[in-house]
């Protein structure tokens, strides 16, 4: 079964946006400040939330992968740790995502 029409149309609803909203306090900390944690994030959850293989494909030390995890922990004020935590903000990338390639 090919998931990528599901996701597609789920991502281009109304339904994602509470979950594109999550995403927004990171997206505006990367736009002032220059930095680059929805990408860490993206990367995190590509690499199944293991903290030193996404710092290995990001190119940082472990240290800075668990410095940015906190960072955007602070800016969503939610666990990471959390499943669920995980999955939303996991929907609100691929709402975001989604809405930039279609603009």
């Amino acid at each position: 079964m090919d998931i990528e029409p599901l996701l597609g149309e789920l991502a281009e609803g109304s339904a994602l946006e509470p979950f594109r909203a999550l995403i927004e306090p990171i997206r505006e900390h990367d736009r002032t400040r220059g930095s680059d944690l929805v990408l860490t994030l993206k990367t995190y959850f590509a690499a199944g939330g293991n903290t030193s293989e996404a710092a290995d494909r990001l190119f940082l030390h472990r240290n800075s992968m668990l410095y940015r995890l906190e960072r955007i922990q602070k800016l969503v004020g939610l666990d990471l740790k959390d499943d669920r935590v995980a999955l939303a903000l996991q929907l609100g990338l691929l709402a975001t995502e989604r809405r930039a390639r279609c603009n």
